[in-house]
């Protein structure tokens, strides 16, 4: 019985000191940044096929000695396909979740299955957001939203070198003994989409081939590299083009600019061109950036080209195509509605374009810089400003045009004369087109004559029966068929990319 007293009495009595302690508790009012096991989780299911839930978690702990309350909310909220679980309780929203000092709790993820449409991104994404006495914090949730091809594998380490986005090698890189891995192939094919979530190199000495009808889907602030005397070989046709884009589907995002970043091309070898062609590219911050490695600011003009064909670069934040010390044949080219310049040629370079349709009507805001430059001047990565020759190059049976009054720049460096001529060209300009050495055939160059495109503002920029400026204003030296696959069989082409067609 003495016994039975004594633990009879003893458990009220504990019982007591632990509510006592409760009350001691110190919450501190201070913020406090919260640690994660997890900055990022990522389900590698396509939520699309679901048909049971996925469940992940991650430990959010307390560094201070302090206890401290913490709001944890879903930023998606019920529309989400993600739901999270906290303290046992299933959710979008907490206040007040309590977590001792130096103590953690774990979240729970969980994906939902979802409704097949497509509409559905590839890349579906939400954050848990944590705010601890003004605090704010996030953990990134993603999740693949259709069935695809993505590159690099989710589960892969990325390489991150300063001053460069971090990246993965989709062919080439090193093997584990740190030997370069040369003389590779990668073949992209129309089978399924191919999403890009990061930077996706192609290393030196090895090659991508992307073949018809093949989609390009690229994740925000991703991009395909292609490192020096790397190769990239992207041959559509006419009927199975090659497309590259962002990696959203929904309707307001069609013609957003600035999605994702770049194409960037770095020098080769001769005979090691780089091709695009019967490509359709948009909605990037750059459509195609080919230069030599800006870290090695002596290295001279490319000696490998980019060619471009029967291909269009539209509606980019800042440039269609940006070159430096580049070498590039563009044929029936179509360039339109770029933040900056739809064409910057820069530094050293070789160019020859027939039938490009250069079209600036950008719309979303103010407007600087000109449809098109020209300059034999760069600044290097070190802030100085070369200069260098622009090798004989040929413009001819083009238009430049758009909605400033200039949007036609040279700006040549007297130091060198470079060798370039203008033909069959339809100017939007304020500048003199009257030196010879430049514009040979003053009678073949109009200005500021309306080229009168079907619609500028749907971006329709075929030729009408109204194009007096452009149709048959071309000589025959270009290629036989336009961008849409129409014969110029008349001996007189049209200006640009497309030919009149009653």
């Amino acid at each position: 019985m003495k016994v039975s007293y004594i633990t009879l009495f003893a458990v009220p009595f504990v019982l007591v000191c632990l509510l006592g302690c409760r009350k001691e508790l110190q919450f501190t009012d201070e913020g406090v940044a919260l640690e994660f096991s997890q900055d990022s989780i990522r389900f590698d299911t396509v939520f699309t096929t679901l048909t049971t839930s996925v469940t992940r978690a991650f430990r959010v702990r307390n560094p201070s000695r302090e206890a401290v309350r913490v709001d944890i909310s879903l930023a998606g909220g019920s529309p989400s396909p993600f739901r999270i679980n906290v303290d046992g309780t299933s959710g979008i929203s907490f206040e007040d979740v309590e977590i001792l000092g130096g103590d953690s709790i774990y979240v729970f993820v969980e994906v939902l299955p979802g409704a097949s449409g497509v509409n559905t991104p590839f890349v579906v994404e939400d954050l848990v957001q944590f705010n601890t006495n003004g605090v704010e914090q996030e953990v990134l949730l993603q999740v693949w939203g259709q069935d695809a091809l993505f590159y690099p594998n989710p589960d892969a380490p990325l390489n991150v070198v300063p001053g460069f986005p971090p990246f993965s090698y989709i062919v080439g890189g090193f093997d584990q003994n740190g030997n370069q891995i040369c003389g590779e192939q990668e073949i992209w094919t129309a089978e399924k989409p191919i999403v890009l979530l990061n930077y996706a190199v192609v290393d030196s000495c090895n090659s991508l081939n992307i073949e018809p009808g093949a989609r390009i889907y690229v994740h925000n602030g991703a991009g395909l590299w292609v490192y020096r005397n790397g190769r990239l070989t992207a041959q559509g046709t006419l009927e199975q083009r090659i497309t590259f884009q962002g990696d959203r589907l929904e309707p307001e995002y069609q013609d957003l600019p600035g999605q994702w970043d770049r194409i960037w091309i770095n020098e080769g070898s001769n005979g090691q061109d780089n091709v695009l062609e019967h490509c359709d590219i948009r909605n990037a911050l750059i459509g195609v950036q080919c230069e030599t490695f800006p870290l090695y600011p002596q290295e001279p003009t490319s000696e490998a080209r980019l060619k471009l064909a029967n291909t269009t670069i539209r509606n980019c934040s800042a440039a269609g195509i940006l070159s430096r010390n580049y070498r590039i044949d563009a044929e029936n080219l179509l360039v339109a509605d770029c933040g900056q310049y739809c064409v910057a040629l820069t530094g050293g370079g070789q160019y020859n374009f027939q039938h490009a349709t250069i079209a600036n009507y950008w719309s979303y805001d103010i407007r600087q810089t000109p449809a098109f430059i020209l300059t034999n001047t760069y600044a290097d990565i070190n802030g100085n400003v070369q200069v260098r020759e622009i090798e004989p190059s040929d413009f001819r049976n083009g238009i430049i045009y758009g909605n400033n009054g200039n949007e036609f720049e040279l700006e040549i460096d007297p130091g060198v004369t470079p060798t370039y001529t203008f033909q069959h060209y339809l100017f939007r300009t304020d500048l003199p087109l009257d030196n010879t050495d430049h514009f040979p055939v003053p009678s073949n160059i109009t200005k500021n004559q309306s080229p009168n495109f079907v619609s500028v503002s749907e971006g329709d920029l075929h030729l009408t029966s109204n194009s007096f400026a452009a149709i048959d204003k071309g000589d025959a030296t270009g290629p036989l068929f336009d961008l849409d696959g129409e014969l110029r069989g008349d001996g007189a082409p049209d200006l640009g990319c497309y030919e009149f067609v009653e």
